[in-house]
């Protein structure tokens, strides 16, 4: 099983950091602002099943410059473990960072990515329509992208496809008010699913109150299975074959 977007420097021990590395074929850490993004590239170079996404999330860009985009550049290709820029995208549901200046840090990454043959991690909240229209304006995307923990609805998830975007369900799936993103999830093609845990965030249904860990994707895989009517083995198998069709680079290194 791969866990495909984690926030492995935010796990609330290193026994639960040793433990979902030990549960997982491969963990995707996502480091998301100024010193994440070094400690992501750190644990991935500690783990050797363990890769890095690097990026600037939207709630943490008000002084970010063009020269820390540099910096993103330069990590990216002096690291081989670094597989995805990101997370990167937009974030409308706190009033923490200015529409204008997430759209300008959103489109640098974009590019970036673009220019570095590298997929994107895209993060979008109560930003539907924004998201769409700036991805369609810098698409195509050669080397592609997820739309992770998808909250949107389902003309979103239809144009991500489109463009050829992987869709991430994470443990909120799981929820029982969730039934217009399991609608969704209904809908989405095989082909293009992922799933992930988010963590320390969004622990499943069967882990709500608890911290969440890598290794609790199991029960986000368990509830998805039963939904779709897919056995689990076979959808594991699905979803680990789009992640390594998606990160290329995981191949490229650990000679999968």
């Amino acid at each position: 099983m791969i866990d495909t977007h984690a926030h492995l420097d935010m796990l609330k021990s290193e026994e639960d950091l040793y433990e979902s590395i030990e549960s997982l074929d491969y963990i995707i850490t996502i480091g998301c602002d100024k010193e994440e993004i070094f400690k992501a590239v750190e644990i991935s170079n500690r783990f050797e099943n363990v890769y890095a996404s690097v990026g600037y999330h939207p709630y943490d860009i008000n002084d970010l410059t063009d020269r820390d985009i540099e910096i993103l550049e330069d990590i990216c290709r002096k690291n081989s473990k670094v597989v995805a820029v990101g997370e990167t995208g937009l974030d409308y549901y706190r009033d923490i960072t200015p529409k204008k200046l997430q759209w300008d840090f959103f489109e640098k990454q974009l590019e970036l990515a673009k220019k570095l043959k590298l997929p994107v991690v895209i993060h979008s909240r109560s930003a539907n329509e924004d998201t769409i229209n700036i991805l369609e304006n810098h698409s195509p995307f050669p080397d592609s992208g997820v739309l992770h923990c998808f909250g949107g609805d389902l003309p979103m998830m239809e144009k991500a496809v489109e463009m050829g975007f992987y869709i991430s369900f994470a443990g909120n799936i799981t929820y029982p008010k969730a039934d217009n993103l399991r609608e969704v999830l209904r809908k989405t093609p095989l082909d293009r699913l992922l799933l992930e845990t988010d963590s320390p965030f969004l622990s499943p249904q069967k882990k709500r109150g608890k911290s969440n860990k890598p290794s609790y994707i199991f029960y986000t895989l368990e509830f998805v299975s039963q939904f779709l009517d897919i056995p689990k083995e076979e959808l594991e198998k699905i979803t680990d074959q789009n992640a390594l069709k998606l990160f290329k680079k995981i191949k490229k290194t650990a000679n999968v």
